[in-house]
């Protein structure tokens, strides 16, 4: 039996989200098998979006990569919802090291299909940059596949700036320096 809520219910609940008791947290060493269930339950177009290449399940060998967190280097953070006893997950969003500068770190973000547009790709974003910032992060980098019109949009809202990718043009580069964000001021959501 999936712990995914039915759609219906995953929809209604999408709706009246500002009700809804999501949780924003740091991923921990035991939730493999819930990021699993996460990335088989979203679309094949999210998991093309997250990954830029056609996924139906993560391997065993990424599944690994990807519950194997060492901050500050990286973060990982999981926008999670209680359920019928069971904890599902919602969004994934994280840092990693960029293969092309030591002051900045690679972004990456998913959220569940059901509860696209309901502010918590906003929410996990924002809490990923203050990590960063903590942590040192000059800046913050990603790849955004260029038909991915709501991720390019929720990055420009957090002042990332956007160009072309120089070898690849299916992306476009976001980056944002985190020396400038100013946490008095509330971030878009």
């Amino acid at each position: 039996m999936s712990a995914r809520l039915p759609d219906a219910v995953a929809d209604a609940m999408a709706r009246f989200a500002v009700a809804a008791p999501v949780t924003i947290r740091p991923q921990r060493a035991d939730d493999g098998g819930r990021l699993a269930e996460f990335v088989r339950a979203l679309s094949p177009a999210s998991r093309y979006q997250r990954f830029h290449a056609v996924i139906s399940d993560l391997s065993s060998p990424l599944l690994a990569r990807l519950t194997r967190i060492t901050p500050p280097r990286e973060q990982a953070l999981l926008a999670t919802l209680a359920t019928g006893g069971r904890e599902i997950v919602l969004g994934e969003a994280r840092y990693g090291e960029a293969d092309d500068a030591i002051d900045a770190r690679d972004v990456a973000l998913a959220v569940d299909d059901a509860w696209q547009g309901a502010g918590i790709g906003s929410r996990m974003l924002r809490e990923l940059m203050r990590y960063a910032q903590r942590a040192g992060v000059r800046r913050l980098t990603g790849d955004v596949l260029a038909a991915n019109a709501p991720m390019l949009a929720l990055a420009r809202r957090f002042g990332f700036r956007q160009r072309r990718h120089r070898t690849d043009a299916r992306l476009v580069r976001v980056e944002r320096t985190l020396d400038d964000v100013d946490w008095t001021l509330e971030v878009p959501t």
